[in-house]
């Protein structure tokens, strides 16, 4: 951070679902740095552990977590580590998921459930054991992460599209919902960012051609995620809910 910046987050404190590496590291780095004290969750306790160690190294305030989003009660032991440790949390990024690149026919309707699970399903179930928290104080902000695939629409990822156009009309109605009580939700809907998990899904000469789709002429990068997300979370971005903020070099432009 500058010295032009001002930590917007001091004194909040955040989860960060799926933070043990790529754009979840970076979303945890970054409100850190912004002052909040941040919670960092993830299947594998090896790579939040790394990050967590991350940010304590650069004096932010952090603890790791390991639990699937799609098991509740693992979930609200975590949680409840997290109240005892930050008090309640007013936070909440969901940034954990997973896809299968396959064509639709080729896919096996007893594994739908996998990306259902982790990207919807798991959604709902950490909003639902933390919102009544933020509705009880009058104050949040959810920022859900979701994909451009799921609003141009994206060959191979028919599934996962699905799941998190899911996430973006739960978003709506949700921000509807609780808005008197002064909890924001908001999306931030990425594009080909490069993480390891993204790459590791494309050969070097597709991810050599893809900039070419882009105005902007290059792919997301993790701190560009992490940016939209600590404005969404700060008091910058207090009259702004419901809505789906396209972070994706102009890949996908909406009206």
């Amino acid at each position: 951070m500058t010295t032009a910046q001002r930590p917007r987050l001091t004194g909040r404190r955040a989860l960060v679902t799926g933070a043990g590496r790529g754009v979840g590291a970076a979303i945890a780095r970054r409100l850190a740095d912004e002052g909040a004290a941040v919670a960092l969750l993830d299947r594998d306790r090896s790579t939040v552990d790394a990050v967590a160690q991350e940010i304590a190294d650069g004096g932010g305030t952090s603890i790791a977590l390991a639990a699937d989003v799609t098991d509740r009660a693992a979930l609200a032991s975590e949680l409840a580590r997290v109240r005892d440790a930050f008090g309640n949390l007013d936070t909440l990024v969901n940034n954990a998921g997973r896809w299968t690149i396959c064509p639709f026919l080729q896919t096996d309707p007893g594994a739908w459930q996998s990306d259902l699970g982790v990207n919807l399903v798991g959604t709902l179930q950490v909003v639902h054991l933390l919102l009544a928290d933020m509705v009880e104080r009058r104050f949040g902000r959810i920022i859900n992460i979701v994909s451009d695939s799921a609003r141009t629409g994206e060959p191979n990822v028919a599934v996962y599209a699905a799941a998190k156009a899911g996430v973006g009309g739960f978003t709506r109605a949700l921000a509807k919902e609780v808005g008197p009580d002064g909890v924001t939700v908001n999306c931030v809907s990425l594009s080909t960012t490069v993480t390891p998990g993204a790459m590791e899904s494309f050969t070097t000469e597709q991810v050599e051609r893809m900039p070419r789709f882009y105005p902007l002429r290059r792919l997301g990068r993790p701190e560009d995620a992490a940016g939209a997300v600590a404005f969404l979370a700060s008091d910058d971005a207090s009259w702004i809910t419901g809505q789906t903020l396209g972070v994706n070099g102009g890949y996908a432009i909406t009206p």
